[in-house]
């Protein structure tokens, strides 16, 4: 069995790449096997958990949740397996403490434990890590916490906490120490590309998918001009909890509704 692990990471074009799955999945099902995050929530929590308490015990908990959910594919008669979950790489930097992706390797080693259990010796396995240039990677992951979180710092400050996390290379470098030899690491800097499919379409083509059949999904979790100010302001108002959450969820269905490109 070939298996593709995508693994992360947050804001790296991967909700588009999702969604794009999830409304391909009629098509693929007859040449692959797709598991996504909303078939990996108790591992993309028990990963979160991991990122903030690295315990062995939530280790041990993860390596079996991550066991239970591919016990449907042992006998699949060898279909190809492509799984895409960014929570799988830890919790998001800059929420409770976490600022880097310190945990993502040793996540990705027990990703690679439980998934030999399905392939035989001269199986491929490939990790495929999507990057980002680290100004952009910032400056979206900022938005993503300020959107969800009330945080009172203006992207120049938060951004320096940012920046510990922001080179995304290394955490790949030790990936691939993890789990080499017996998996393969591919990565792909999205910054550097205009295809907004391009990880998806390096997925499949690992896999030996034909990916110019696929319905397109829109891009997703674009950053609106002008958002982050208004939601800056928000944060820093004298308002509830409530009512800047109330606003904000106001703000995002507003754009919706005027088919503004976010979620």
């Amino acid at each position: 069995m070939k298996v593709v692990i995508h693994q992360g990471f947050h804001k790296t074009g991967t909700t588009t790449l999702q969604k794009t799955l999830s409304k391909n999945r009629g098509y693929l099902k007859d040449h692959i096997n797709v598991l996504l995050p909303e078939d990996l929530q108790d591992a993309s929590r028990a990963a979160r958990r991991y990122a903030v308490a690295p315990k062995k015990r939530t280790l041990r908990n993860f390596g079996a949740i991550i066991r239970e959910a591919l016990k449907p594919f042992a006998d699949h008669g060898g279909k190809p397996l492509l799984i895409s979950n960014e929570e799988l790489a830890g919790l998001i930097p800059g929420r409770k403490g976490v600022w880097s992706y310190e945990q993502t390797h040793v996540l990705a080693k027990v990703l690679l434990d439980e998934v030999l259990h399905l392939t035989e010796d001269g199986d491929r396995i490939v990790f495929l890590l999507t990057t980002r240039n680290a100004p952009d990677w910032v400056k979206s992951t900022y938005w993503q916490n300020l959107r969800s979180h009330r945080i009172r710092e203006n992207l120049a400050q938060y951004g320096e906490a940012l920046r510990r996390g922001s080179d995304l290379e290394a955490v790949v470098c030790r990936v691939k120490e993890a789990v080499s030899p017996r998996a393969e690491v591919e990565s792909v800097n999205v910054s550097r590309f205009d295809d907004h499919y391009f990880p998806l379409i390096k997925a499949l083509s690992i896999l030996n998918v034909r990916s110019d059949r696929l319905v397109k999904s829109e891009n997703r979790n674009v950053q609106p001009m002008g958002g982050a100010d208004y939601f800056l302001e928000l944060n820093r108002s004298n308002l509830s909890d409530e009512e800047v959450s109330a606003a904000k969820r106001e703000y995002l269905n507003k754009l919706k509704r005027s088919n503004g490109a976010t979620s």
